[in-house]
C-alpha cells in the first residue's frame, strides 16, 4: 500500500508540473530576455546543477543526465528527477538598481532501464528559453526645428519549453572499455508576447503607437551523443572510470505563427484612447531559428568516491539571421563548465554525514548575444549536497540542494549588469516499478 502511494505521488508531481508548464510561468525579469529568443535556460538536472553544469562524461545508473543521451545506457533502474530553482536577480545600469524573485519548475523526468547494463530510455519536460521583462527608456528626436521627446515602454512574456524522448545503447568493446551511442527527438514548444509603446510627450495631441506581437511554436529538434568508457584497477582493487563523451544538436528552423497588431492612440502608457489600426496580422507563418551545437567533456572517478568533470560547448548563433542587427548582433556562443563530488564513505550506514555527497562548480559562458561590441558574457560559481533519504520496501530517495552566484552582463555602454544567486532543490527517486510480485 506504501508503495502504491508512493507511485501515486509521483504520478501527481508529474501531472501538476505538465499543467503549470503548460500555462507559463514569470522565470525572469531580465532586460536581455527581450532578445532573440529571451534567456536560455540551462540543461543541467539535479546532480549536474552544483557540479557547474557540467556533464557531457557523466553517467550514473541511479540519476538522470540530459546534457549527454549516451548516459541513458547506464541507467538500471526507474529514476524520476524533479527539480525547482529560485532566482534572486539583481540589476544595475550604475545610477539605478532593482530586485527581483522568481520561482520556477526546473525540470521532470523519467528514465528506465529497457535491457538493464544495454539499453536505456528517458523522457521529460523542462524550460528552453524564458521572456520576462518591463521597462522604459527615453530618447530624443529633432524634427524640423524642434527637438521631440519620445518615452519607449517594453513589455514582454513567455519563452519555449521542451519535451524530449530518448534512447541510448552500450556496446562492450573489451572488458574493460564500453561506448555508447544515444538521441533525443524533442518538441519545443510554447509562445513569446511582446508589448510595445512609443510616446510623444512634447506633443500631447499626437498620435502615440502601440505595437503588440506574438510568437508561437511548435516543432522538433534533435539531438545526439557518444560516451567511451575506460576502467582501470590499481595494486589495492581500486577502480577507476575515464569517460569521454560528445554531443551534437541539430540546427533547425523551427516552424513558428507570427501575429502581430500596430495601432495609434492618445493618452499615456496606462490610459488612452485608440485611434487607427495600421497592421493587424494574425497568425502568419514564419519561422524561428535555432543554431547547431557541439560540446565535448571528459570525466574521470573513482568510483563510490569521486568524480571530476569538464565540458566545452560551442553554438553557432553567428549563423542565424538577425531582423534587427541594427541594434543587437548574433555571435558565436561559447561555454565552459567543471565540476567535483566527492562522498566521503558510500556505505558508512552508521554515519549519515560520510554518505552525503559534496559538490562545487563553476561555469563561464559567452552569450549569443552583442549590444554594440559589447557582449553580455556570465559566470557561475555552485555548490551542493546530496542527502540520502529513509528508503522504502523498493524505493530509494535522495534529496538535492544547489547553490549558485553569478553575474550576467555590464554596466558599460549603458548596459544592465545582473548579479543572481540561484536555489535548487530537486529530489531524485529510485525505484522498483516493474518487479513481479509473489506471493505464499
Amino acid at each position: 500500500m506504501r508503495i502504491q502511494k508512493f507511485k501515486n505521488l509521483i504520478v501527481g508531481i508529474f501531472i501538476v508540473a505538465l499543467s503549470l508548464q503548460s500555462w507559463g510561468q514569470a522565470t525572469t525579469n531580465s532586460p536581455y530576455s527581450r532578445y532573440g529568443i529571451g534567456v536560455l535556460r540551462s540543461e543541467s538536472f539535479n546532480q549536474n546543477f552544483a557540479l557547474g553544469g557540467a556533464g557531457l562524461g557523466f553517467r550514473s545508473n541511479t540519476s538522470l543526465n540530459l546534457l549527454n543521451p549516451a548516459s541513458y545506457s547506464e541507467i538500471s533502474i526507474t529514476t524520476v528527477e524533479f527539480g525547482v530553482t529560485n532566482n534572486a536577480l539583481w540589476l544595475s545600469n550604475g545610477t539605478q538598481s532593482q530586485f527581483q524573485n522568481n520561482a520556477y519548475i526546473d525540470h521532470i523526468a523519467f528514465g528506465f532501464p529497457v535491457i538493464n547494463n544495454k539499453w536505456g530510455m528517458s523522457f521529460g519536460m523542462l524550460p528552453y528559453s524564458n521572456v520576462g521583462y518591463d521597462y522604459e527608456n527615453e530618447s530624443s528626436s529633432i524634427i524640423g526645428p524642434d527637438t521631440i521627446s519620445m518615452n519607449y515602454y517594453y513589455k514582454g512574456d513567455g519563452g519555449l519549453n521542451k519535451v524530449y524522448f530518448g534512447n541510448a545503447l552500450k556496446f562492450k568493446i573489451d572488458s574493460t572499455s564500453n561506448i555508447s551511442f544515444g538521441a533525443n527527438a524533442s518538441l519545443i514548444f510554447g509562445s513569446i508576447t511582446t508589448d510595445k509603446k512609443i510616446i510623444y510627450s512634447d506633443l500631447p495631441n499626437s498620435f502615440n503607437l502601440w505595437q503588440i506581437t506574438k510568437t508561437s511554436v511548435a516543432d522538433f529538434n534533435f539531438d545526439a551523443g557518444v560516451q567511451y568508457q575506460k576502467t582501470f584497477i590499481n595494486a589495492k582493487e581500486e577502480k577507476y572510470n575515464l569517460t569521454i563523451g560528445a554531443t551534437y544538436t541539430l540546427g533547425r528552423e523551427l516552424k513558428a505563427k507570427n501575429s502581430e497588431l500596430l495601432r495609434t492612440f492618445k493618452g499615456n502608457v496606462d490610459f488612452g484612447s485608440l485611434r487607427d489600426t495600421i497592421l493587424n496580422v494574425e497568425e502568419q507563418a514564419g519561422i524561428i531559428e535555432l543554431p547547431a551545437q557541439i560540446g565535448v567533456g571528459i570525466a574521470f572517478e573513482k568510483q563510490n568516491k569521486w568524480t571530476l568533470l569538464l565540458d566545452y560547448k560551442t553554438t553557432a548563433w553567428d549563423k542565424v539571421e538577425n531582423s534587427e542587427a541594427a541594434f543587437y548582433q548574433y555571435k558565436m556562443s561559447h561555454s565552459i563548465n567543471g565540476g567535483f563530488e566527492f562522498i566521503p564513505k558510500y556505505d558508512a550506514f552508521n554515519n549519515y554525514f560520510k554518505r552525503i555527497k559534496y559538490r562545487i562548480g563553476a561555469r563561464y559562458k559567452t552569450s549569443y548575444l552583442s549590444f554594440n561590441d559589447k557582449d553580455i558574457n556570465e559566470y557561475g560559481i555552485t555548490f551542493g549536497l546530496s542527502l540520502p533519504m529513509k528508503r522504502t520496501d523498493t524505493a530509494i530517495p535522495g534529496l538535492n540542494f544547489g547553490v549558485e552566484y553569478g553575474k550576467r552582463g555590464t554596466i558599460e555602454a549603458g548596459l544592465v549588469e545582473e548579479k543572481f544567486v540561484n536555489f535548487n532543490l530537486g529530489i531524485t527517486i529510485n525505484d522498483r516499478w516493474f518487479i513481479k510480485r509473489k506471493y505464499d
